[in-house]
């Protein structure tokens, strides 16, 4: 991510504490689809079934708008953890609501 993806990551960590689930909950996570939106975005859509202490809880669905960048990688470093240099610099995430 970028600067600005990396902050709006961690915002929603500090409110949403993953490590308070560990041992007892997990979540199976299914990528439906990836369409692009725009010169510089993309629609994810995908479900999410979330496992309490080993039993199915809740299914989920949801939709996320990602923008992004490419900033070439310039040095040795940059190019191995990122070659093709591209970064999430805004996410924008809901849940769908059921019918």
């Amino acid at each position: 991510t970028t600067d600005r993806g990396a902050a709006a990551l961690n915002d929603y960590a500090r409110s949403n504490d993953p490590f308070t689930r560990v041992g007892r909950q997990q979540v199976a996570v299914e990528v439906s689809s990836i369409i692009r939106a725009s010169p510089d975005s993309f629609r994810v859509a995908w479900s999410e079934r979330h496992y309490e202490n080993g039993q199915l809880s809740t299914t989920e669905r949801w939709t996320a708008i990602l923008t992004i960048v490419i900033q070439t990688p310039r040095d040795a470093e940059r190019l191995r953890a990122n070659p093709l240099g591209i970064y999430v610099n805004a996410i924008n995430w809901s849940r769908e609501m059921s019918q």
